[in-house]
């Protein structure tokens, strides 16, 4: 299952307040669209190739938000885009590993992105990083 592009289009973080134990932090991933795309594999051939728009969010009460729209271009056999774009249409749902792996794949340069931007601006760290204890 082989990705061959990724990029974010949207990159928006905030921070307003003091985050307080009031505060919940929230987070969301959406798939926004699943099309069909062509992929150039040289000068004169063109290949199927899946176009996923996608929604990374998390909310901190009033201390602030991060937003992030993105987009993934995976390539894969013509019967398996037609079997990944129907499914999107008829239910707006992709196949079960399919799903699991685009999900995968977002967490993890969503995370990535969002711990850099956590820092920049004072937000607390969304995720637990390991820490070295001595017993």
């Amino acid at each position: 299952m082989p990705i061959v592009g990724f990029g974010f289009d949207k990159l928006h973080v905030e921070r307003k307040e003091q985050f307080t134990k009031e505060d919940k932090l929230k987070n969301s991933i959406q798939i926004d669209s699943v099309k069909e795309t062509k992929l150039k594999t040289s000068d004169k051939t063109e290949a199927d190739a899946i176009l996923i728009l996608f929604s990374f969010r998390l909310e901190y009460g009033k201390a602030g938000d991060i937003d992030f729209k993105g987009h993934i271009i995976f390539y894969e056999s013509e019967d398996k885009v037609k079997e990944i774009i129907d499914s999107w249409n008829k239910n707006k749902k992709m196949p079960g590993d399919f799903s699991a792996f685009i999900f995968n794949f977002i967490l993890a340069k969503s995370n990535l992105k969002a711990l850099e931007l956590e820092e920049v601006v004072g937000l607390p760290l969304h995720l637990k990083l390991p820490k070295f204890r001595i017993k």
